[in-house]
């Protein structure tokens, strides 16, 4: 009985940590994403930052809290959650809490990811593609509503088919299917991964598969240590777990469809990229 009333504490005080994180954004977008300041200002004050962007559900917050977790890099997490720290600290809310090198979580840009083109400052960024039938399955049944309006309405919406946006505009989110938010706003944010790409220069950009990161992991991330400048150490590969890998067979027929319509095609051509060469700057 003991252990399964510390168990159900655990998930009571993770769910309440879930419900602050999403009360922080809120107040985030409604205060510093809905103004004209740029969310990366502050970019600059943290040289040769590494960068880990991507769509949401897609390891993001795996491999960046692996990376300020390694050796050389600066552990700066202060608050209820790792990516609004991050978020924070680059639009200058926060004064910077100590010199060194930074690894920041940006999945959140969203549709402000041309910052990323028009800053001057030296920064590497990684993009996380993950195969759409593991997000969409995670964005369905673990993220909470607002964070997926949120990021449909941000990158979704201008995928829409006509006779949806007729949905949308008269009903608003509510006119679309929560499955067709999913698809739509992972189509739309997988696919800024193409012009970012073509934009950016190898030695700033590159692009990762998740799955693979998991299945090989030595392999993986010692590609990626190299690519941000790091020593890579064996241990970092213990760190990452490969649970929830496959999550195909929780979808149903009609759930595997759409994403193989409105997905695939995008998460084809950005996880070819993955295979690119890295190199240090």
């Amino acid at each position: 009985m003991g252990d399964e009333l510390s168990a159900w504490l655990q998930r009571l005080k993770r769910y309440r940590r879930g419900r602050a994180a999403v009360q922080a954004w809120r107040v985030f977008g409604r205060e510093i994403r809905s103004g004209n300041d740029l969310l990366l200002k502050h970019l600059a004050d943290y040289p040769d930052a590494i960068l880990v962007a991507g769509c949401q559900r897609s390891g993001t917050t795996m491999l960046a809290r692996l990376i300020t977790g390694s050796a050389g890099m600066v552990n700066y997490y202060f608050g209820i959650d790792d990516e609004h720290d991050a978020a924070l600290l680059l639009a200058g809310k926060v004064k910077k809490p100590q010199e060194g090198r930074y690894c920041f979580q940006t999945t959140y840009l969203n549709e402000r990811y041309a910052e990323y083109l028009n800053a001057s400052t030296m920064f590497r960024l990684i993009w996380v593609v993950r195969n759409p039938y593991a997000v969409v399955c995670s964005l369905l049944y673990n993220w909470e509503r607002f964070a997926l309006n949120e990021l449909f309405e941000a990158c979704g919406v201008e995928r829409l088919d006509e006779q949806v946006m007729r949905r949308y505009k008269r009903f608003g989110v509510h006119g679309v299917s929560r499955l067709e938010r999913a698809c739509y706003a992972y189509a739309g944010k997988t696919a800024q991964a193409l012009e970012l790409t073509a934009s950016l220069p190898s030695t700033r950009f590159c692009v990762v598969d998740y799955d693979r990161i998991v299945q090989s992991k030595d392999d993986s991330l010692s590609d990626i240590y190299r690519f941000i400048g790091l020593p890579y150490d064996g241990e970092y590969a213990e760190r990452i777990h490969s649970h929830s890998l496959n999550k195909l067979e929780r979808l149903t027929a009609h759930q595997r469809q759409l994403i193989e319509q409105l997905c695939m095609p995008v998460y084809e051509r950005v996880v070819s990229l993955s295979e690119c060469d890295f190199r240090m700057a």
